[in-house]
């Protein structure tokens, strides 16, 4: 088992698509240990950012869920 993150995170993101073609949706999660001193919007917008790069047809879109909770449970 490879060693996992502090913390999870599950990003919905939703953007019109050019000429009217429907919507495009993606959902994205994964985990990581964030910096101690990182508020939870700073790590909101360091994810986004990685999103709009993974995902670049749906960068600068409309997130309809973002989650980031501990990773135990």
């Amino acid at each position: 088992m490879s060693e996992q993150g502090t913390h999870h995170f599950v990003m919905t993101c939703q953007k019109p698509q050019a000429g009217g073609r429907g919507m495009a949706v993606a959902t994205w999660d994964g985990d990581f240990t964030p910096n101690p001193l990182a508020t939870r919007r700073e790590v909101f917008e360091s994810l986004r950012a990685q999103f709009d790069r993974e995902f670049p047809d749906l960068a600068r879109g409309n997130i309809l869920f973002f989650c980031l909770e501990r990773n135990t449970l």
